[in-house]
């Protein structure tokens, strides 16, 4: 069993043994032992009902969502609200996996469609468990689920997936804690995961929903501050305002465009002369131009955070230059 379950079965045993005291002292003082109960019988419902399938997804889970709002109130709610919410859980949980694949050291290609699994669901407004599938694991089909992938990039991704978590916590009243640098020292790395953490909070549009509450293995308690309407904001100015203060100077990088996330103003460059991926993020000025840059070698310049190694992770973009199309890319490769 997990540290979760192991819990919830220790505070039922307590309980058993305070129900058994209970009754011994109500029969000796010639009063109903089933009325003595009562109370305990509640608090064992409760761990059991409410409290143990919970216990469950955390200790079986990579990350666990606790969705609350006026839409989840009963145990009924509407289906498309229900899948909304996964909707959202398996894009992000994606995204991840394909950023920390494309920033690493070796170009190693996570699975396209490749779907988070669900550990399991709970009533309790509506709860869900996600897990990055492990290598090794296979489908329906018989099939390697993670054919090709590393057991250091698996991990990578899962510990990616498991920090989110650690967001919510970080957002103070109008601006996302300094403390996130320090968490966080890689920078392609955390603004992947504030990214992600922005698309899953509740936004203005969505009425049924108005906390995500987010924990995974480890914690000490399943309801850390939640992500909530004002998180979003508070995560998308952070996002779109990069620290000056982190700035390790202004340069040009080329590299060969690999992934775009033109919703999130992403892109991701792979160049000979790094031993990781760069993340760029642009602005409106870009979105025309970015359309067209897929498998392009390009060149782009702006300001940029480095990790602990000085390796450029993050570029905020000011321009960017088209040196090599794909297809002459190909002919390149063809020659």
């Amino acid at each position: 069993m997990g540290g979760w379950i192991d819990a919830i079965e220790g505070k039922a045993r307590i309980t058993h043994q305070e129900l058994l005291a209970a009754r011994e002292l109500a029969v000796r003082m010639g009063k109903n032992p089933d009325e003595i109960g009562s109370p305990y019988f509640e608090l064992l419902a409760k761990l059991y009902r409410d409290d143990y399938p919970i216990a469950s997804l955390a200790d079986h889970s990579d990350l666990v969502a606790r969705f609350t709002g006026p839409g989840v109130l009963n145990h009924e709610p509407p289906v498309s609200l229900v899948t909304g919410a996964f909707s959202k859980l398996r894009t992000q949980i994606q995204h991840i996996a394909k950023s920390i694949a494309g920033l690493g050291e070796q170009r190693v290609k996570w699975p396209e469609h490749l779907d988070p699994h669900l550990s399991g669901l709970a009533y309790g407004s509506l709860v869900v468990g996600m897990r990055v599938p492990r290598p090794g694991e296979v489908d329906y089909q018989g099939q390697l689920v993670l054919d090709g992938v590393t057991d250091g990039l698996y991990q990578a991704v899962r510990d990616a997936v498991r920090s989110l978590p650690i967001i919510p916590r970080l957002i103070e009243e109008e601006s996302v804690s300094e403390e996130v640098y320090s968490l966080f020292p890689d920078p392609a790395v955390r603004d992947t995961i504030m990214l992600a953490a922005h698309k899953l909070a509740p936004s203005s549009k969505n009425k049924g929903i108005t906390d995500l509450f987010l924990s995974c293995p480890g914690e000490d308690e399943l309801a850390p501050p939640p992500l909530t309407k004002k998180s979003r904001e508070i995560l998308r100015r952070s996002l779109n305002e990069p620290s000056g203060k982190r700035s390790s100077g202004t340069d040009s990088f080329e590299g060969v465009v690999r992934e775009i996330d033109l919703d999130a103003l992403r892109f991701e460059i792979r160049g000979a002369r790094y031993l990781r991926g760069i993340r760029c993020m642009y602005d409106e000025r870009h979105k025309t131009k970015v359309k067209e840059i897929l498998d392009c070698t390009v060149r782009v310049s702006g300001s940029y955070e480095a990790a602990a190694d000085e390796q450029p992770r993050l570029v905020a973009v000011e321009s960017i230059k088209i040196l090599r199309r794909a297809d002459e890319q190909l002919d390149l490769l063809a020659h």
